[in-house]
């Protein structure tokens, strides 16, 4: 009987090791698998950092902006929008005074009414001076009337045609002073060029424009958010036209772990300029080539929760 306890006793004690063994290969294989997994992980959300070059940049909108002129001294009667607006293709931002304009359309209208009917009145002449001129040449042939009857009945048809064509033309030049009068006064009223959003209002009913302040209205067009971005002349050979792009906001550093907004290169320019967004004294005189790049599909939302605004600075970092 004790033989049989010590021998039970022997078995589990060999099993006990084996369970241990097992267990400690499975918690080496699992701390390995997640640390490869965390290894894996941080490779794949680290941020790109082999940049090949380095420019500032500026946010706008394809296109630019757009300013409303007005005409110089001009009196607004009335202003249709406010700043934020969205509007339409035709839509009236703001109708000037026109008076002046709607009485000049109403004379020319008049003067184009009486030149038809001085030309109406010529052209009646027309068939019987004519209709004399022939007979009476036919009646000289016969020897029944005489030569200068004759020759002066065709001259007076000539006349009579001449006159009808001055009459004429003075027509076509009435129907265009009153074209010419209703275009200066649709002139008068201010319209969208396209769809936009109204995001500067420079005027109000009674407001006057001058000759050195005509912006009506700014408006932000709806077109793809761009960059425009000045790259030194040094870094030039390597742009390439779709090559990757990150942008990060102008007072972010070189080394920020802010996560870039991705864009790629759309367009090199073919002339250097001077620099417009360098405010250091001895940069402004390097030369610059203005590339523009196109933010990717994704990348308005991050402009957005970064609050990169139109016209803002930005700093882009090119990836080989």
């Amino acid at each position: 009987m004790i033989k049989k306890l010590h021998s039970i006793n022997s078995k589990l004690k060999k099993t006990v090791r084996s369970s241990s063994i097992l267990l400690v290969f499975a918690s080496t294989f699992i701390l390995t698998a997640c640390h490869d997994q965390d290894s894996s992980t941080t490779a794949a959300t680290s941020p790109v950092t082999d940049y090949v070059a380095m420019a500032r940049g500026k946010v706008d909108v394809e296109g630019g902006l757009l300013d409303i002129i007005a005409p110089e001294n001009a009196v607004f009667s009335q202003v249709n929008v406010h700043v934020g607006d969205i509007v339409k293709h035709g839509q009236v931002l703001a109708q000037l005074d026109n008076q002046a304009d709607r009485l000049a359309v109403s004379q020319a209208q008049a003067a184009l009414e009486q030149a038809k009917a001085q030309q109406t009145a010529q052209a009646i002449h027309l068939p019987a001076t004519a209709l004399s001129a022939k007979r009476l040449q036919k009646a000289a042939a016969l020897g029944i009337a005489q030569q200068q009857q004759a020759d002066d009945a065709t001259q007076a048809a000539q006349q009579a045609q001449a006159e009808n064509s001055v009459a004429l033309a003075a027509t076509h030049i009435a129907e265009q002073k009153v074209a010419e009068a209703e275009y200066a006064l649709q002139k008068r009223t201010l319209r969208a060029p396209q769809d936009a959003e109204v995001i500067k209002v420079f005027v109000q009913p009674g407001s006057v424009l001058t000759a050195e302040q005509r912006v009506a209205f700014t408006l932000l067009p709806k077109h793809p958010i761009i960059i425009r971005a000045e790259v030194n002349e040094s870094f030039i050979p390597k742009i390439k036209i779709g090559m990757r792009a990150g942008l990060l906001p102008d007072s972010a550093s070189t080394t920020s772990k802010i996560t870039p907004i991705t864009a790629h290169v759309t367009q090199i320019g073919k002339v250097y300029e001077p620099t417009h967004l360098n405010s250091d004294a001895i940069q402004q005189n390097n030369r610059v080539i203005v590339c523009l790049l196109t933010l990717d599909s994704s990348a308005e939302q991050q402009l957005q929760s970064q609050h990169l605004l139109i016209g803002q600075n930005v700093l882009v970092k090119f990836y080989d």
